[in-house]
């Protein structure tokens, strides 16, 4: 990123302020998390539909027995629906009233491709994407942006997400990349050389002002970095939650992130799924891996008082097919459920559901009843405070009216 330094050996890439941008919305200590589920999360697994018959019959072997799937007794609950068995933590936060599930979201693009729905969907113009190359985070913060601090915005991975283009935010994997690699050399001596070469005499006023602005963010930052990044015990130690214990450092720590997110692959799932009952089921392996990493980071946001401050939404371009395929699993589809975990939440499930009946398939997928942007604009308006809403969505109604009421 030009302008910008560059911690830990180009891990993370801290942000450059200019101080003619738009007007600061005031940070009100909420954090929106924003998890995209790529591959395309099978939404019939995850929340399965136990009582529409039609989905055992289009399913014969994949399929999440009803006896097997956990029931939902929380606010809200529908007895049509259920949890796979590999998601208890979240069957466990839905009936203490903490996730709402729109079980038939999804996009305008039914093309069934990997790259188009991604892409539409981080731009946010989904029916459009081709209009835009910034994202719809991006996009919010940078209409809200001043003076902001540099980690207002991270992103839990090796880059930043492309739903935060347009923005410069922060990445990082882990906790020792939010630290400034000196290559054996003292670090305060190297900050302070930083420090000298970048001076409004040797930079530029705004080249000075930036780095001012980064080498502070990694003052405040070195703390945390020294504390270390070892998993405590009993933390998932998959991928994911490793993510999810980066991010849940820097919000215990203070530091003021307003819109966060993380990406969770491997759903891609076309063949041998497995079955449900089977802990060592493929698609039960994956539910199981985010249902954990999921549960330990709103445990520990509980532990730090941010359970009502910190809100996550989870959504996948799109969800597999309604019939198994005949290599055990299931091909690409269309409607899959979001849901919104944590703060603020209503809880229950959401939106209209079509039935996964024949004759209520769109091209045998799932049809969608609620656009993912209604969802999305209603957390950014009622957890973030975002105003323009029709700047973050473009050509899209996003209208209050048409909130389904997730979030408070």
């Amino acid at each position: 990123m030009a302008g910008s330094l560059t911690a830990a050996a180009g891990a993370v890439a801290l942000p450059a302020f200019s101080p003619d941008v738009a007007a600061a919305a005031p940070y009100n200590g909420n954090t929106l998390v924003s998890m995209f589920l790529r591959g395309g999360c099978d939404g019939l697994s995850l929340f399965p539909p136990v009582g529409h018959p039609a989905y055992f019959d289009a399913r014969p072997a994949v399929a999440v027995p009803a006896e097997a799937a956990l029931p939902l007794s929380g606010p809200g609950a529908d007895g049509d629906f259920g949890w796979h068995p590999g998601a208890a933590n979240l069957s466990a936060l839905f009936d203490a009233g903490r996730v709402a599930v729109v079980p038939a979201a999804g996009s305008p693009d039914h093309s069934r491709s990997h790259f188009d729905c991604q892409d539409g969907i981080d731009k946010g113009v989904p029916d459009n994407r081709l209009s835009r190359h910034d994202g719809w985070i991006g996009r919010f913060l940078a209409s809200t942006s001043s003076g902001d601090h540099p980690l207002r915005a991270f992103s839990a991975g090796s880059g930043l997400a492309p739903a935060m283009r347009g923005y410069p935010g922060i990445s990082a994997s882990s906790v020792d990349q939010l630290g400034l690699s000196t290559w054996g050399e003292d670090p305060e001596w190297v900050m302070d050389m930083l420090a000298s070469g970048y001076t409004a005499d040797a930079a530029g006023a705004d080249l000075a002002g930036w780095a001012g602005t980064t080498l502070g963010a990694l003052g405040e930052l070195a703390p945390l970095v020294a504390a270390g990044g070892d998993l405590p015990d009993g933390w998932p130690t998959s991928s994911t939650g490793r993510l999810f214990f980066t991010l849940a450092r820097l919000l215990e720590e203070g530091f003021p992130v307003q819109a966060a997110t993380l990406d969770v692959g491997g759903w891609d799932h076309h063949d041998q799924m497995g079955d449900a009952t089977d802990v060592n089921g493929r698609t039960r392996r994956q539910i199981a891996m985010l249902d954990e990493a999921v549960g330990a980071f709103m445990a520990r946001m509980d532990a730090a008082g941010l359970g009502e401050r910190v809100t996550l939404v989870a959504m996948t371009e799109f969800g597999r097919r309604v019939a198994e395929n005949s290599s055990g699993g299931a091909d690409h589809g269309h409607a899959a459920p979001m849901l919104v975990v944590g703060g603020g939440v209503v809880p229950g499930v959401h939106g209209g559901y079509p039935g996964v009946s024949p004759d209520d398939l769109d091209r045998g997928d799932l049809a969608v009843t609620v656009d993912q942007r209604t969802v999305l604009s209603e957390l950014l308006a009622k957890r973030l405070g975002a105003g323009d809403l029709a700047a973050v969505f473009p050509g899209f109604d996003t209208a209050p009216a048409g909130f389904l009421g997730v979030a408070s």
